[in-house]
């Protein structure tokens, strides 16, 4: 019996021993995660502290004293987002050709550094929102895809091709001196005379117009225009 008290009493301390050296253990882990964790902030703001706008890790922001008061300026960071378009002036579209983080060159840079960067006089324009710079291209001339458009109407009395969508004459093509326009149904002629004044026209007669003479590419005009060879065909047989 006295063997069995001795062993019960071993055991228990061994336990206690162990349960200690466990403590030890844990104590240590938690005050080494803690020393980590200060050692880190203190370096987050040292950094911080020393670091120039081109080191934040977004955009920063300086204050600039005018004769009103006091102005903020943006400065670009290097995770400051920027954005590229091209803005095709005849046919309004806007084309994203780039987005992403600021490029090396920019980072720094104030709003009116951009803008110098990016002058209004060479057709840009450059605007800053929520951490993201938007550089816009203004080009005059259509984008890819309207480009390739045709639309008819009528100069100088005679067909005339336009490049583009209905809506800009700008670009004359040619003049199709083979087609009579006076030769051409009523329905026709007037849809050609309302090509000029396209913009100031109720939805449903701009999409009649589209519908008949405007058209994607070379190819499909080419087809209308056979049509309206075969109309004067008529007209000259009949006479």
């Amino acid at each position: 019996m006295l063997f069995f008290k001795v062993y019960w009493q071993y055991f228990e301390i061994k336990a206690l021993k162990r349960g200690i050296a466990m403590m030890k253990k844990l104590i240590g882990l938690g005050m080494a995660i803690m020393f980590m964790a200060a050692m880190a902030v203190a370096v987050y703001l040292v950094l911080d502290s020393l670091g120039g706008p081109a080191m934040k890790p977004a955009a920063s922001v300086i204050n600039k004293v005018t004769g009103d008061g006091v102005v903020e300026k943006t400065l670009v960071g290097p995770y400051t987002t920027v954005k590229k378009h091209n803005y095709y002036r005849s046919c309004g579209d806007l084309e994203l050709y780039s987005r992403g983080p600021a490029e090396k060159e920019l980072v720094g840079l104030e709003l009116d550094r951009l803008k110098i960067k990016y002058p209004a006089s060479g057709a840009w324009d450059v605007s800053y929102k929520n951490d993201e710079v938007t550089i816009t291209r203004n080009i005059d001339g259509y984008c890819g895809l309207h480009r390739e458009y045709r639309h008819l109407g009528i100069h100088e009395g005679q067909t005339a091709v336009y490049q583009g969508p209905l809506g800009n004459d700008e670009v004359l093509l040619r003049v199709e001196k083979n087609i009579d326009i006076s030769l051409l149904p009523a329905d026709w002629r007037e849809r050609l005379e309302k090509s000029a004044v396209f913009n100031s026209l109720e939805p449903d007669e701009k999409l009649n117009l589209q519908e008949t003479i405007e058209f994607p590419d070379e190819y499909a005009l080419n087809m209308v225009l056979e049509n309206f060879d075969e109309m004067d065909g008529d007209k000259d047989g009949a006479n």
